[in-house]
C-alpha cells in the first residue's frame, strides 16, 4: 500500500502512539546502511528525540572538533528501533544506534539493518537510485521504541507534495511534525500557545491526571500535576519528556527538582538502602521514630552538620577537561573525614537519566492561594515561562562540579518501617536565565 496523504503517515503512526515526527529528507548518494544516516552536528538533543540506553565508546583522539576535547570519552546511544512499513507492520531492528564521530563532526543513524526480518529496499546503497527521493520519518513513544518509516518518490506519492516543515531545534535537518494535529506547526509553538491559554485562565483547582481521570491532589507537587493536567498529561514517572517533546516543570519556591537517579557506587550503591541508612541515617529532628538521610551538598561547600561533600572525579576544572577513561568519571558524595565515598553516580547513569528528559524543557512558575469559601487549593501560572533546548550530560557535570545544580536528597524510612528513596539534583531560581544557560545551549524567556 503507498502513502499518498499526511493525514495517512501520521495516522499509521499514531497507530505505533508516536506524538510527534521527526523527518529527515535524505541524501540521493548518501544516507544509507553502508554511509550511514546523518541526523545532527552533536548527540546533544537526539537521545531527547529518540530515547536510548547511552553507553561508551573508546575515547575520541580527534584534533579537528572545533570544541572537542582529546581524549573525551565518546556517547554512543542504543535504540529500541523498529522499521515500518506501509500497512504499520512492525520489525525490530536490535542493532540500531547512534554514533557520535568527533572528528567531522557529526551524529550518524547506524545498524539498523542487522538483525531486521524487515527492511525498506530503499535505505540500501546498491538499491537507493532506482526509488528517487527519499523521506525518513522516525519518532518514539511512551515506552521508548523508536519507529521509523521510509517514504520513497518510486512508492509513495506523498514525497512530491511533502510539506516544508520547521526545524526540530535540535538539528537543522530534521523537520518536526505532530501526528495529533491537522497542522504542520512545530511543537515547540504548539506548546507555547497551549501554555498561553492556561496562564490567561486565571486560577486552577490542585488535581492530577491519573489514568486520563483528573481528581482533585494536595501535596507539595500540586502545581506540577496541575500543570500537566491542564496541558493532557497523565501523572508518570516515565524516562521520557511530558508533551510535545518537552520536559514539564512548574515552580513556586527557590528551588527546583531536576531529577532523581539512585546512586550506583559508594557505599549506597553498593548496598541496599536499609544497610545504607543504618549507616548514616539520622534520627529525625521532631522525634517521629523515623531516621532520615536529608541535607544540602553542594561542589566545594561541606555541609555543615555532616562534613559531607560533592566532587565530580574525573574532571579538571581549571583546563575543563574529563578523564579519557569512562569508568573514572563519576560524581561523588565523599566523606573527608574518614575518606570514603558515600554516594557515587557513574557517567552512564547520569548521561541516561539526564539525557532521556531533558535535551528540551520548559519551566513554568506558580502561584498558589487557598479559595478562602472552599479551602482548595488554587494555582495560577506565570510569564514568563523558559523554555530550554540542547543539553548533554557534560554540561550537568560542569555544573555540578560549579555547585549550580546541588544533591539534596531526602531518603526516609519511618517509624512503621517504610521506606522513601529519594535521591534529588536541584538548582536555585535566583538569577533563573543565568542558571539555566549553564545547563541548556538555548534559553529562551517566552510568554
Amino acid at each position: 500500500m503507498a502513502i499518498a496523504t499526511l493525514n495517512q503517515l501520521k495516522a499509521l503512526f499514531r497507530q505505533a502512539g508516536v506524538r510527534t515526527l521527526y523527518i529527515k529528507h535524505l541524501a540521493p548518494k548518501q544516507d544509507n546502511e553502508k554511509n550511514q544516516i546523518f541526523l545532527a552536528g552533536e548527540m546533544s538533543g537526539l537521545v531527547n528525540l529518540f530515547p536510548a540506553k547511552l553507553a561508551l565508546r573508546a575515547p575520541s583522539n580527534s584534533k579537528k572538533k572545533r570544541h572537542s576535547e582529546a581524549g573525551m570519552p565518546i556517547v554512543e546511544a542504543h535504540l529500541n528501533y523498529f522499521w515500518m512499513d506501509a500497512e504499520g507492520n512492525r520489525f525490530h531492528a536490535p542493532d540500531s544506534k547512534l554514533i557520535e564521530y568527533f572528528q567531522y563532526p557529526e551524529v550518524r543513524f547506524s545498524g539498523f539493518l542487522k538483525g531486521s526480518k524487515w527492511a525498506p529496499q530503499a535505505i540500501r546503497r546498491d538499491k537507493q537510485a532506482a526509488y528517487g527521493q527519499r523521506i525518513l520519518c522516525m519518532g518514539s513513544n511512551h515506552t521508548g521504541e523508536v519507529t521509523g518509516l521510509l517514504l520513497s518518490a518510486l512508492e509513495d506519492p506523498l514525497v512530491v507534495s511533502f510539506p516544508e516543515l520547521s526545524p526540530s531545534g535540535v538539528s537543522s535537518v530534521l523537520g518536526v511534525l505532530s501526528t495529533s494535529r491537522d497542522t504542520i506547526e512545530a511543537p515547540r509553538e504548539i506548546l507555547a500557545r497551549e501554555l498561553r491559554h492556561i496562564v490567561d485562565g486565571g486560577w486552577y483547582a490542585s488535581v492530577r491526571n491519573k489514568a486520563g481521570k483528573i481528581i482533585p491532589f494536595k501535596g507539595n507537587q500540586g502545581a506540577g500535576y496541575t500543570l500537566e493536567a491542564l496541558l493532557g498529561v497523565e501523572t508518570n514517572a516515565l524516562k521520557e519528556p511530558d508533551i510535545h517533546g518537552y520536559e514539564v516543570k512548574s515552580f513556586r519556591g527557590g528551588k527546583i527538582s531536576l531529577m532523581t537517579p539512585t546512586a550506583d557506587g559508594g557505599f549506597e550503591g553498593d548496598n541496599d538502602f536499609r544497610t545504607f541508612m543504618d549507616r548514616y541515617g539520622r534520627p529525625a529532628v521532631k522525634n517521629d521514630g523515623s531516621k532520615r538521610f536529608v541535607g544540602l551538598n553542594r561542589a566545594g561547600k561541606p555541609n555543615s552538620k555532616t562534613g559531607f561533600d560533592i566532587r565530580v572525579a574525573g574532571y579538571d576544572e581549571i583546563r575543563d577537561s574529563f578523564s579519557s577513561i569512562p569508568g573514572d568519571i563519576k560524581v561523588e558524595l565523599f566523606d573527608p573525614a574518614e575518606d570514603t565515598v558515600v554516594s557515587a553516580w557513574s557517567l552512564e547513569k547520569l548521561a541516561t537519566g539526564w539525557n532521556a528528559k531533558h535535551a528540551a524543557a520548559v519551566y513554568v512558575r506558580a502561584s498558589m492561594r487557598t479559595d478562602p469559601d472552599t479551602g482548595a487549593v488554587e494555582y495560577e501560572f506565570l510569564r514568563p515561562w523558559y523554555m530550554c533546548e540542547g543539553t548533554d550530560v557534560w554540561r550537568l557535570l560542569r555544573a555540578i562540579a560549579r555547585g549550580v545544580v546541588y544533591y539534596d536528597p531526602a531518603h526516609v524510612i519511618y517509624a512503621d518501617g517504610a521506606a522513601k528513596v529519594r535521591p534529588q539534583w536541584r538548582i536555585n531560581t535566583t538569577r533563573f536565565g543565568d542558571v539555566l544557560a549553564q545547563l541548556y545551549a538555548k534559553v529562551a524567556e517566552v510568554g
